[in-house]
């Protein structure tokens, strides 16, 4: 377990830095305003392969042991087609002014989605090492073509970057498809219709989807709202602010592995309430070193990696401080909930949170630009930990003050990471 635990912490690593070059290069070549269309079009693409993978996201994984390649491809497949060409025919009457670039848009996501379905069959079938490396391969490819066209003064325009991301997406599915070659010869297409399949990916997937697309909403709702009230200028420096804060998750998206592999095989409270303790102190310790680093580095910083146009990105760091030190000690809560089969409280969380992103957006944002959007987004982060909490405290009886760090915890945390490898 301890080597594909590394090996996927290795994984989001590389990503993550691969993403992090991604923002300097397009900041530094296309400016803010170039910054801003690439933020809005990689979100447009996040909330589109939401909704085309509701039948056939992360349940793949759960059913994969459990069910014929067939029975559990085709469903997937007809839902994203289907959904992906309504959707393209509405926003195009609609004429949808922040849907930007459609045709490359729902192009991309339709490989993006059929890449996540392989992706999460690989991980059912436990090639947990392959599976790592599809996720890598959109990213490098993309960032390799991006540095190409910069070697070669070509990289000038957003539609340089959206050529990036269809190269990328287009050989993770090629990678795909190769690495579940015997499967996809072994489609038996008089199963092209699987109905009760489909209700069952429906009915495990729905509740889980719209928690991550409330999520996203309360991440990126601000994205929209900037993008209408005030400019793509200032949207470039928000998505930049917002990305550097969310960087420190990459600790407590990788320890949440190691809390639901230990919860999910655990029958003892008293164990689950320990480990869930004490995971959300070392995030919330981490985080907040980290948070408290990226706040006390000076402007001049930020406009060396980013450009003259992001001095404000450091006013968004620390406007955002509260909410993300808070996001990232809610993993723990979300992961305590998810080994007990409790998926609903963590979208009823997330739903919740929409609406002062949503209300105190279009109260804020048209009056304090960017600084309004990241309050009302710390606000959101904030009121979902605090129902989270709620719901913990309910069930293990866990005072508040059990959240505060105590020197004991050190070791207790080493053991843990110590037993993973037996």
């Amino acid at each position: 377990m301890i080597k594909n635990i590394l090996h996927t912490l290795f994984a989001k690593i590389i990503t993550s830095v691969i993403g992090l070059l991604t923002i300097v290069l397009v900041s530094q070549y296309l400016g803010a305003i170039g910054k801003g269309e690439q933020s809005i079009f990689l979100f447009n693409i996040v909330l589109l392969l939401l909704i085309s993978t509701l039948v056939g996201n992360t349940t793949l994984i759960y059913l994969t042991p459990r069910h014929k390649f067939s029975d559990i491809f085709f469903p997937s497949f007809i839902w994203t087609v289907a959904c992906l060409g309504i959707l393209f025919i509405a926003f195009w009457l609609l004429n949808i002014p922040i849907i930007t670039y459609p045709k490359q848009l729902f192009l991309i996501t339709l490989m993006a989605a059929f890449s996540e379905t392989n992706t999460n069959i690989l991980i059912g079938k436990e090639r947990i090492k392959q599976s790592n490396i599809l996720k890598l391969i959109s990213s490098t490819a993309s960032i390799l073509y991006i540095i190409i066209l910069i070697f070669l003064n070509q990289f000038t325009s957003i539609t340089d970057y959206i050529n990036s991301l269809l190269i990328g997406y287009f050989l993770s599915l090629v990678c795909g498809i190769y690495l579940l070659r015997y499967e996809y010869k072994e489609l038996q297409f008089n199963r092209f219709f699987n109905l009760n399949m489909f209700k069952t990916l429906f009915s495990l997937g729905f509740i889980k989807q719209l928690g991550n697309l409330s999520q996203q909403l309360n991440a990126r709702m601000s994205f929209y709202l900037i993008a209408l009230y005030s400019s793509s200028q200032a949207l470039g420096v928000f998505s930049n602010g917002i990305s550097i804060t969310e960087s420190t998750l990459l600790f407590s998206s990788s320890l949440a592995l190691v809390q639901y592999s230990r919860l999910s095989n655990s029958k003892d409270e008293g164990y689950s309430k320990l480990i869930t303790l004490l995971l959300t102190k070392a995030n919330i310790l981490l985080s907040f070193l980290a948070l408290l680093i990226l706040s006390l580095l000076p402007e001049s910083f930020y406009t060396f990696v980013f450009g003259a146009e992001f001095s404000q990105v450091k006013q968004i760091i620390q406007l955002l401080f509260l909410g993300v030190l808070l996001l990232n000690a809610t993993t723990t809560f979300t992961q305590y909930f998810a080994s007990k089969g409790n998926f609903h409280i963590a979208t009823i969380a997330s739903t919740i949170g929409l609406i002062p992103t949503l209300v105190l957006g279009l109260l804020l944002i048209p009056r304090y630009g960017i600084a309004g959007a990241a309050i009302s987004t710390t606000l959101s982060y904030t009121i979902i930990f605090l129902i989270e909490y709620y719901y913990f405290r309910k069930y293990s009886n866990a005072k508040l003050k059990d959240l505060i760090p105590k020197k004991e915890d050190f070791n207790y945390f080493i053991t843990l990471i110590k037993t993973i490898k037996k």
